[in-house]
């Protein structure tokens, strides 16, 4: 039991670490002035980046029913539900930078001296930074979890 739950634990924190790479990658793109390869490089790494959300909360469900604390240990735990909260709302938040890259790609493929004003660069990287900074509260949650803190 101790080796599949290490596994699931190591699952579960690979596909954070792929997140969290791939939400700065793309606050760091969003650095630069946006054309048409830096919209798709921009779209691609939003494809690793949901990609891996998922496998983190496949995983994170993996642990919470298969793992060696139990259902019962995580319902009990207001952080638990803290961590699930801050990470839907960077779900919800995400949606609106993919739908920019969306369209930003479908722009490129159709005007090739196609660029994206600062202005809305900047909205976009706003909230990729919201995201960053709400991803930081949910290894905090997860820390005061694993210890019981709050029940």
């Amino acid at each position: 039991m101790l080796l599949h739950d290490a596994a699931l634990s190591y699952l579960h924190f690979i596909f954070a670490l792929i997140l969290v790479a791939a939400l700065a990658a793309e606050a760091f793109m969003l650095r630069l002035p946006v054309d048409g390869r830096v919209a798709r490089l921009l779209l691609r790494i939003d494809l690793f980046y949901g990609v891996s959300a998922v496998g983190v909360i496949a995983a994170g469900l993996a642990r919470v029913f298969w793992g060696a604390k139990g259902a019962e240990f995580y319902g009990a735990q207001p952080f638990f539900w803290a961590k699930l909260a801050a990470f839907a709302v960077i779900g919800i938040i995400s949606i609106a930078p993919t739908r920019k890259f969306i369209g930003w790609v479908r722009q490129a493929g159709k005007d090739a001296a196609f660029a994206v004003a600062e202005a809305e660069v900047k909205g976009v990287r706003r909230l990729v930074m919201i995201e960053v900074h709400l991803l930081a509260l949910v290894p905090l949650f997860a820390a005061l979890m694993a210890r019981g803190i709050g029940s």
